[in-house]
């Protein structure tokens, strides 16, 4: 029967477990880029969400989450944060995006922001 290398029960603890529940990413804009990027607490990169403005419309065409931050909420809080921000200054979104469109459809408030041809 091999030892324990000394510190690894510790990691293991602290290693989040299925089911747990993580603090919710910070979003920021990175408007520079274009882009929104998710970060843990720890400042790492978890996911960015790409766009592009057209006149008043904000076109998203990527939502990217890191394999490991998967099923953390990362794509969802980016999708909040880019059509919060179109709500705030008055904008239209055009989601090429197929995880976008499928956010505002399931979010019936942020339907008003798109193109009145899309049935929502």
């Amino acid at each position: 029967m091999s030892t324990p290398t000394p510190g690894i029960e510790r990691q293991l603890e602290s290693a989040p477990q299925p089911g747990d529940r993580l603090p919710a990413p910070t979003v920021t804009h990175n408007d520079a880029d274009g882009k929104y990027e998710a970060r843990n607490d720890a400042g790492e990169l978890m996911g960015w969400l790409g766009y592009r403005r057209n006149g008043s419309t904000i076109v998203t065409y990527t939502t990217q989450t890191l394999p490991q931050f998967r099923g953390q909420g990362v794509a969802s809080a980016m999708a909040k944060a880019v059509l919060d921000d179109a709500i705030a200054d008055g904008s239209t979104v055009d989601a090429a995006c197929w995880y976008v469109a499928e956010y505002i459809q399931r979010h019936p408030k942020y339907q008003r922001l798109t193109a009145a041809e899309w049935g929502f």
